[in-house]
């Protein structure tokens, strides 16, 4: 399988999951589910985000830079004890969650308990571990088995959802049929990690505890950075919460607003997983890999922020429906974002094992996050909100693109199309003052 078809495995497989929560947040308001309901699923998907992405981005990023040095059949038994391992963290954080639930909820000013939380997290105690069994499919060269997962997986969320809320039942059951689906999940990706590769003609042999060492080595760094990361994006829900006494109708108005285009985290994510390792291998040929398929990331996710940014008055009412109409202009700010999303100076840094301190950028964007949004809101509200978000991420992104000068050298033009990159960045703020 060529880096080009892995690529586009992995970019499938994040879409499907991506598509599936955008088709539930299109289908609620359609099947009579209230806007305060609405918010209670849209907090809980807060809440898996606040626990589940630092911690398993880090590891996931050490993992790539792990497998990226071990060769078959080392890199076999080692991606399977990892998915062990990875379940083993979920279930503790999620256990120790629900048993200091309500302070956990008021620290984040979380007024209402959300209807099925507790189900919910046997959801997240299915995807989190399913992280690491879909970069190990990946890395592996098993992009069909990993196109069927993703279908599976993609088409069972929907299902065991949407399906019960459309033949009448409350919220609740339909929580319990996810929460059903999300049980069978965690038994057949435990299961896969009990059973050796049938096309293997070696025995796989056991991790060794340096292995495992230097993968947490790796990921410490990485751990920080992304948990400060979370806290970043966690920010603005927090402030939203607190400004607005944590009423779940403007939550979710807010959480509607601030949706990523989709495919934006199929395309990077995708990518990023096949060029972590190839950087790590070959430093050279890595970037130059990384300049090419950015570019194709670029002319793709930058049209169409600039073509919904330029139409969304003509649609977005009748795919959100008018309950969420006060969404358009939060939405319309947080596509501004789209920019930040595609620097990638922090694959290069992950790539190169050059993220001992890189957490410190984090911090110094989550406390310019935090002023410039408790600044602005009083006078533009959640659109302020937001704006502190924009500011702040441009912010962090030429830090991190500085840094990684500073620590190696590379330039940013070396893994990046500066004149299509900044050629669209000017489309887009343009677009967006046009639009006001």
């Amino acid at each position: 399988m060529t880096a080009s078809g892995l690529v586009r495995a992995g970019q499938f497989n994040q879409a499907s999951r991506q598509g599936a929560y955008i088709l539930i947040a299109l289908a609620l308001p359609r099947l009579g589910v209230s806007r305060e309901l609405i918010g209670e699923w849209e907090t809980l998907l807060f809440l898996g985000f606040l626990l589940g992405f630092g911690w398993t981005s880090g590891l996931l990023q050490g993992f790539l830079v792990q497998m990226g040095v071990l060769t078959e059949p080392h890199a076999g038994r080692f991606s399977r004890t990892a998915v062990q391992v990875m379940a083993g963290i979920s279930a503790l954080i999620l256990g120790s969650v629900a048993l200091l639930r309500d302070p956990f909820f008021a620290l984040l000013q979380i007024e209402t308990v959300p209807v099925g939380w507790y189900l919910f997290f046997l959801l997240l105690l299915s995807r989190w571990p399913s992280y690491c069994f879909e970069q190990a499919l990946l890395l592996r060269g098993q992009a069909r088995a990993l196109i069927v997962y993703a279908v599976i997986n993609a088409a069972g969320l929907l299902l065991s959802l949407l399906l019960p809320l459309y033949l009448g039942a409350s919220m609740l059951q339909a929580m319990q049929v996810l929460g059903a689906f999300a049980g069978a999940k965690v038994v057949a990706v435990l299961l896969w990690t009990l059973l050796p590769r049938r096309a293997s003609t070696t025995v796989e042999p056991n991790p060794t505890s340096e292995q495992f060492q230097e993968w947490m080595k790796l990921s410490r760094p990485l751990v920080a950075y992304a948990s400060v990361a979370a806290l970043v994006t966690a920010a603005d829900p927090w402030v939203v919460n607190y400004w607005y006494d944590g009423d779940p109708e403007v939550f979710a108005l807010f959480r509607y607003g601030v949706r990523e285009l989709p495919l934006l985290a199929a395309l990077i994510s995708g990518m990023t997983v096949v060029a972590i390792p190839l950087i790590t291998r070959d430093r050279a040929a890595g970037l130059l890999e990384l300049r090419k398929q950015s570019r194709k990331v670029f002319h793709y996710l930058f049209l169409l922020a600039l073509a919904m940014m330029l139409t969304a008055d003509s649609w977005w009412t009748r795919v959100f429906t008018p309950t969420f109409a006060d969404s358009l202009p939060i939405f319309r700010t947080f596509l501004l974002v789209v920019g930040c999303r595609v620097v990638f100076a922090m694959s290069v840094l992950t790539a190169l094992t050059q993220t001992r301190q890189i957490y410190l950028w984090g911090v110094l964007e989550l406390a310019v996050n935090i002023v410039l949004s408790l600044l602005l809101a009083p006078r533009y509200g959640l659109v302020g909100i937001v704006w502190g978000t924009v500011l702040a991420s441009y912010f962090h992104e030429a830090c991190l693109v500085l840094y990684l000068r500073y620590r190696t050298g590379i330039r940013w033009r070396e893994f990046a199309d500066l004149r299509w990159y900044f050629a669209y960045v000017t489309a887009l703020f343009a677009a967006y003052y046009w639009m006001q």
